[in-house]
């Protein structure tokens, strides 16, 4: 009597298995499915090259090796007329080099910014030792920033020390 019962659930159990598998093929088969018919391609690449190109607008090409002595550089500025009056930034990495450029009414990014930084990044003369008065004085001459109520500088230099001076 003990065999009658086995031989039933031991069919039962095999059957159970059978039917697990046969769900997993059928997932597999759609998930196939879905990357063999995956026609989105031609649309991802080109969804990437309208982020790439909304990023790259402030990635610049000129001179995105020059060596100033630094490889980032932020100044944030306020007037006694107008909030935010400057801000400009610089950063050179593995990734490439961006700019941006706002002042006097001005405002560029990319290539653009870098034809106003150049030589005004150049001309700053900054190292890791630099106090903070000279810093800032240093900034406000070459920038030609007058009558600041705040003025926010940060620095990377070269060697990887990091500074912020603030007024």
């Amino acid at each position: 009597m003990k065999k009658t019962y086995l031989v039933p659930v031991l069919g039962l159990a095999l059957f159970a298995a059978g039917c697990g598998n046969s769900d997993n093929q059928e997932t597999e088969k759609v998930e196939e499915t879905t990357t063999t018919n995956d026609t989105g391609l031609k649309d991802d690449s080109s969804m990437k090259d309208d982020t790439a190109m909304n990023q790259d607008q402030d990635t610049v090409t000129d001179n995105a090796d020059k060596d100033y002595g630094f490889v980032s550089l932020s100044v944030e500025a306020d007037t006694s007329d107008m909030m935010d009056a400057v801000d400009i930034s610089y950063d050179r990495d593995n990734d490439g080099t961006e700019a941006d450029y706002k002042m006097n009414g001005e405002q560029a990014q990319g290539n653009e910014a870098m034809k106003t930084l150049d030589a005004k990044l150049d001309e700053l003369n900054l190292d890791a030792d630099t106090s903070k008065d000279d810093a800032i004085a240093e900034v406000e001459k070459v920038f030609d920033i007058k009558d600041a109520t705040r003025l926010e500088v940060e620095i990377e230099f070269a060697d990887g020390t990091e500074k912020e001076f603030k007024k």
